[in-house]
């Protein structure tokens, strides 16, 4: 099979969704978000992860979108597109959408709803990964979405279905540790949680990492020294990204992905920064924090495309 073919690894960040000031997708300021990542070197894209405000977004708005960010990336990266969803029909169908589109790979979430253990969620993840002939990612989010995945789980459908090559785990280097022993060789492991661990983490096993895309200039440069055995080079791009990454964090999946928009517009990449609604207002100290942020790290210009 083509997809056992596939070697991702790096920095894939996540594509925030921006909306225009009706709560409308905006494709051309998405169009400018997919411009401002393959100009900040990244190593693949994902699209309609939970930074993407997944869950606010409508499967028409995500076939739309799908078309403009395979359109827009034009081959130059690997295009990874979240299809998870409540049913296995739709979810299924999100994949062959994607496939069809030209995307690179696909993202499978547990459902948000469903209230069963990852166990119990073997059929879906198999229903969806037998529909295409695209590689695909696992993810265990269950501090987000409630399921979760074990590594036994994800390494045996990794043995029973070809195309199941990669899974994305929220953890720290010691976890990922025990995740890349358990998965094996053939099942590659990216971690999440913003970049705030990426050093050690690759460090523990791990073959990339999957943050917000607001600083991805700066996580690529760290990856690339790291991938080149200059730790204390890949030291010296990560160390300073630390604050920031943990101020985006702490208050949970809206205040990272406020932070990201908020991030995007100081750096001349979108005209606004809004959540779609319901979300909520992050208020005046949060504007302050993000401003001083951005000046100290001097993240307002976009790299040069």
């Amino acid at each position: 099979m083509a997809a056992r073919d596939a070697r991702w690894a790096g920095i894939f960040p996540v594509l925030c969704t921006p909306f225009d000031a009706e709560g409308a997708i905006d494709v051309e300021a998405q169009r400018a978000v997919v411009s401002f990542a393959l100009a900040c070197g990244v190593h693949g894209l994902v699209c309609f992860g939970l930074g993407a405000e997944v869950n606010k977004l409508t499967p028409d708005e995500r076939r739309r979108l799908t078309d403009a960010i395979v359109d827009e990336a034009a081959g130059r990266a690997p295009v990874l597109i979240g299809v998870g969803a409540e049913a296995v029909h739709t979810a299924v169908d999100l994949a062959r959408y994607a496939e069809a589109a030209g995307a690179d790979g696909i993202v499978v979430p547990p459902p948000f709803t469903a209230g069963l253990p990852g166990d119990d969620l073997t059929g879906y993840f198999r229903a969806i990964a037998e529909a295409v002939d695209l590689p695909v990612m696992l993810q265990d989010a269950s501090v987000y979405l409630g399921a979760a995945l074990s590594p036994a789980l994800v390494r045996r459908l990794g043995s029973a279905q070809p195309n199941i090559r990669y899974v994305k785990i929220e953890a720290g280097p010691e976890v990922t540790a025990r995740w890349v022993a358990a998965v094996g060789s053939d099942v590659g492991v990216f971690t999440g949680d913003a970049g705030a661990y990426l050093l050690p983490c690759l460090r523990a096993g791990a073959v990339g990492n999957i943050p917000a895309v607001e600083v991805a200039d700066r996580l690529v440069a760290a990856y690339d020294a790291e991938a080149r055995g200059d730790w204390a080079g890949a030291d010296a791009c990560f160390l300073p990204l630390l604050a920031y990454l943990l101020f985006a964090l702490q208050g949970g999946i809206d205040h990272c992905n406020a932070a990201t928009k908020a991030t995007l517009v100081r750096r001349g990449v979108l005209a606004r920064a809004g959540l779609r609604e319901p979300a909520p207002d992050f208020g005046p100290l949060f504007d302050r924090l993000v401003e001083g942020h951005a000046a100290a790290l001097d993240l307002v210009p976009a790299p040069a495309a």
